[in-house]
């Protein structure tokens, strides 16, 4: 799937961000003051440039990841406006200056758009493999009940794919969005394959 990504023109991610934002605008998961966490490209990850805009338009509360320890593969999400100062962190993934950190509690966020490599139909995610994600979002884990955050994919339609084995750490997605179309999760009880 990386070695896909690598292939995409510079033409096609523009393309592919316009058509996410599109999908994204339609599914109205953006309103006033909404708690949206969102994360900037690294990698040729779909690009989300055009939703921040648009979620700033719609003037949401942005909010970006930022690693407190990389050792242990751990991050927050901090708030980010307009004029926040960012740094490139280890991975050189863009990241809020430390001196300028408003954390929010992870629970207090109303949606979090993240990156993946590839994901299936039953919202397991293939993420980079540190497992920052998975580790903040431990107790949205399957067979919890958490309401907030939605955990929202955001991938090129050919990162889906039939099946990924699940982890026992992985927090699955409950929705993914491409540059067509706005999947959602059907959650299947426990025990069901």
């Amino acid at each position: 799937m990386r070695a896909r990504r690598r292939k995409l023109t510079a033409v096609e991610q523009a393309a592919a961000a316009a058509g996410i934002a599109r999908v994204i605008g339609r599914s109205r998961l953006l309103r006033p003051g909404c708690r949206v966490a969102v994360y900037h490209t690294h990698g040729r990850e779909a690009d989300l440039t055009a939703v921040i805009a648009l979620a700033r338009r719609l003037r949401c509360v942005l909010y970006l990841p930022a690693i407190t320890d990389r050792r242990s593969s751990r991050m927050d999400f901090v708030r980010v406006d307009a004029d926040t100062p960012l740094r490139l962190n280890s991975f050189g993934i863009l990241e809020p200056a430390r001196e300028t950190a408003k954390r929010i509690p992870v629970r207090e966020l109303d949606l979090i758009l993240m990156p993946l490599v590839a994901v299936d139909e039953r919202g397991w995610r293939l993420g980079s493999g540190v497992g920052f994600y998975d580790r903040r979002l431990h107790h949205l884990q399957a067979g919890r009940r958490w309401r907030r955050p939605k955990l929202i994919g955001i991938a090129y339609e050919f990162q889906r794919v039939p099946r990924l084995d699940a982890q026992p750490w992985d927090v699955p997605l409950d929705a993914v969005v491409t540059e067509r179309h706005f999947h959602s999760i059907i959650r299947q009880p426990q025990g069901i394959a």
